[in-house]
């Protein structure tokens, strides 16, 4: 193996294990808040739901970086290094966000479900 294909590695697998740890930190910190509120303060359901989402970031994140470490085009220089380097961890990185995206609609629609559900059973109506 090349020194170019172990800088490649270096760096890729370095930015993927720097991002996720960081990322994860923020989701899990963050999120916990958005979830007492989106879920009315049910401890029980949000320290569930917060440990399934931080599972499933990593499986995510994980498992992108397991199948794209790889790398097939020649590396002859270290701007070849960077360009393949950025390159996965900006895929890696629209992943993760178009992920994240995704789970903050659903925990809106489920927010905006359990308000007018609430809001029913405040007034003594059944729906």
């Amino acid at each position: 193996m090349n020194e170019y294909v172990e800088a490649y590695y270096a760096a890729y697998l370095g930015l993927c294990a720097v991002l996720i740890v960081w990322l994860s930190w923020n989701f899990h910190r963050s999120g916990t808040v958005f979830l007492h509120d989106t879920f009315g303060g049910n401890i029980m359901l949000v320290r569930a739901v917060t440990h399934l989402l931080d599972v499933g970031f990593y499986l995510v994140s994980l498992g992108y970086v397991a199948i794209s470490y790889r790398i097939w085009e020649p590396l002859n220089s270290r701007w070849a290094v960077a360009e393949a380097a950025i390159g996965r961890v900006g895929g890696f990185l629209l992943l993760l966000g178009f992920a994240h995206l995704f789970n903050l609609l659903l925990l809106a629609i489920f927010r905006k479900r359990g308000m007018t559900s609430g809001a029913v059973g405040e007034t003594g109506v059944a729906g």
